[in-house]
């Protein structure tokens, strides 16, 4: 069989391409057609070489023709894959299409801020009204987004801080302070033998009960003040109580009541002791309110708006009451009455507190709607304000992929 010169470039090229799929790891898919001797009859004359007319057979194998490729040197034909083969694009029919493993899904997003981040984020008002309520100005600093919250922040607190400071300063120092001195000069300019006495001279002239309760109705209750009711205290009291009663018991026990206090000296000591009465405040309070108690005061003086009489200074049985006055009493009183207005600050500067508070915190809640409203609502923002944009990038089997999404605030 001679070769064909139109031949010989196919075989070449079937070849070549044989050996390009061997070695990119592929099954040859042109081997059985190279690995099998040639057919009685080759068409394109590869496996045979020519010979001449009335050469005769000896059996030998002639060698190859060039370019050509040896039966006993071609690859075996590969086993039949267990899989079915498929067809793709640039693969054989035969070819096995073995499964990889996914790959892990790398992702990075890339988010757009939604409005509301770009133009505030949402305040809750509840949240704005609590903090306020327990702190003035707390709420309106958590709205932020303006000066002008700030400032009003700072004067809620201011206010509170002021408020705070002045009911301290007034209700409790100067407070403090005004009781202690009206007590000290009570304690140096009232003494309690002066006041016995004159009630001992009363008891010589008034001996019946009712009219002594009459010129006295303030007795009993400083007989309670001054002295505890227990014990042996209790005949003190009796003997303080009953000064108007004939009686042998109730002369000594209010002789015995006399003398206790008979020994008080102006000055420190007989505040200490004061201090120490079942009734301190009320004792203070009626000594210098009630004007049976003006003979107690050391400048006491005949009332110069009444005739001087026997019972100018005194006590006057026409008229039940007892006449005299006393510089140091009305000063007296003077300190007492400051000391009350300290106290009724307090009053004012609680309420004060409450109110900023109660103000503050409903500022905040109605200012946290109000922002909101310029986000969310219909009154404040129009409707492309309220579209909300979330995209990103993501790699995804080795392919970039991309998303957006679009979402309406309503």
């Amino acid at each position: 069989m001679s070769l064909s010169l139109f031949n010989a470039p196919r075989a070449l090229a079937l070849v070549f391409a044989a050996g390009l799929l061997s070695g990119l790891g592929a099954t040859a898919f042109a081997a059985p057609a190279v690995a099998q001797a040639a057919p009685a009859e080759d068409p394109y004359g590869i496996g045979t070489s020519p010979v001449a007319p009335g050469t005769p057979d000896t059996g030998a194998v002639p060698p190859p023709a060039p370019g050509a490729v040896r039966a006993d040197t071609a690859r075996p034909a590969a086993p039949a894959p267990d899989t079915v083969p498929t067809l793709q694009m640039g693969r054989s029919t035969s070819d096995t299409v073995v499964p990889r493993a996914p790959r892990p899904r790398i992702t990075r997003e890339t988010t757009v801020n939604p409005m509301d981040v770009q133009r505030g984020s949402y305040r809750n008002p509840k949240k704005a009204l609590f903090m306020s309520l327990v702190v003035p100005g707390l709420g309106q600093a958590y709205i932020g987004q303006s000066k002008f919250n700030y400032v009003r922040a700072a004067l809620y607190f201011t206010a509170d801080v002021t408020m705070g400071y002045l009911w301290y300063d007034y209700s409790v120092v100067k407070y403090d302070k005004k009781v202690k001195q009206y007590r000290a000069f009570a304690d140096q300019h009232w003494r309690q033998a002066s006041y016995e006495d004159k009630i001992t001279e009363m008891v010589g002239t008034v001996t019946e009960q009712a009219l002594f309760e009459q010129l006295n109705p303030s007795r009993a209750n400083y007989c309670a003040a001054v002295q505890s009711d227990e014990g042996s205290g209790a005949d003190l009291v009796s003997g303080c109580t009953r000064v108007w009663s004939q009686e042998n018991a109730d002369e000594i026990n209010y002789a015995d009541f006399k003398t206790t206090y008979a020994g008080d000296v102006p000055g420190p000591a007989t505040g200490a002791r004061r201090a120490g009465f079942p009734g301190d405040v009320e004792f203070y309070e009626m000594i210098g309110r009630d004007q049976e108690f003006v003979f107690g005061w050391d400048d006491v003086a005949a009332d110069p708006g009444r005739p001087v009489s026997a019972s100018n200074p005194g006590f006057d049985l026409t008229d039940t009451s007892w006449v005299g006055v006393s510089a140091n009493r009305d000063r007296y009183n003077s300190m007492r009455q400051t000391a009350k207005d300290y106290s009724r600050m307090q009053t004012w500067f609680l309420g004060g507190i409450v109110l900023n508070h109660i103000a503050s915190a409903v500022d905040a809640a109605i200012t946290a709607r109000r922002h909101n409203r310029v986000l969310y609502e219909d009154g404040g923002a129009r409707w492309y304000d309220k579209v909300n944009l979330d995209g990103g990038m993501a790699m995804d089997l080795g392919r970039p992929r991309t998303y957006l999404t679009a979402y309406l605030s309503f």
